[in-house]
């Protein structure tokens, strides 16, 4: 039986820590809330309301024009270090999440 326990948990480890990975999952949609959903929900959420405590921006109130939001999400940006570049994605894809981005902006 602690042979079994031995091995049971080196491998939860590791699919505990595949989940913590930094490599960007690759697809072709151009749906902006389906994008936003799978590269910037899970430090933003749903709503854009960020994560105050953790220093994560609410990006629904962003004082950034469309145009510096987009070269944001593709290039990222030195003095914003946390922020990861999507330089995979298209310009078609990445103006689609900031247009969805957009969507939930409150002003």
């Amino acid at each position: 039986m602690i042979t079994t326990r031995s091995a049971f948990f080196p491998i939860l480890f590791t699919l505990l820590l595949s989940g913590c990975s930094d490599s960007d999952p690759e697809t072709s949609s151009t749906d902006g809330k389906e994008l936003y959903s799978l590269y910037c929900e899970a430090c933003h959420k749903s709503n854009g309301s960020g994560k105050f405590l953790e220093g994560i921006p609410a990006n629904r109130s962003t004082r950034l024009s469309y145009n510096q939001v987009v070269a944001l999400v593709r290039k990222g940006d030195p003095a914003r270090p946390d922020m990861p570049a999507f330089v995979h994605l298209t310009d078609k894809q990445a103006d689609a999440i900031v247009d969805y981005l957009f969507s939930l902006r409150i002003y």
